[in-house]
């Protein structure tokens, strides 16, 4: 350890080891709980609706291939805007995007 190494500060930074009876007893790291970070993030449940910039911010889908995956059919969308306008707000449909990264998985 460098002199200048806290290992207080690390203390409060490290997640308190849980057992968990699945793994016949192992020591593991705390998870965090999704439906925590996304109700600190927008400050309610998980929303139904968020706007593009939210969708990088929540999954990390860079606003470039959110909207590739609008315009395949792979993502829900739709965009609000008044009749004889030529700007709207698009928002994306949360649990769509969801149902994306989760058929990505398997």
């Amino acid at each position: 350890m460098s002199p200048t190494h806290n290992a207080t500060a690390d203390a409060k930074h490290t997640a308190a080891p849980i057992r968990d009876p699945g793994a016949n007893g192992s020591l593991t790291a705390e998870p965090i709980r999704v439906p925590d970070a996304v109700e600190k993030f927008f400050g309610s449940p998980t929303p139904e609706f968020i706007r593009v910039p939210d969708v990088e911010k929540t999954f990390g889908i860079k606003r470039g291939h959110c909207y590739a995956l609008i315009g395949a059919g792979a993502v829900k969308s739709v965009c609000l805007r008044k009749p004889g306008a030529k700007t709207g707000v698009r928002l994306v449909h949360f649990q769509s995007v969801r149902d994306y990264l989760a058929k990505q998985l398997a």
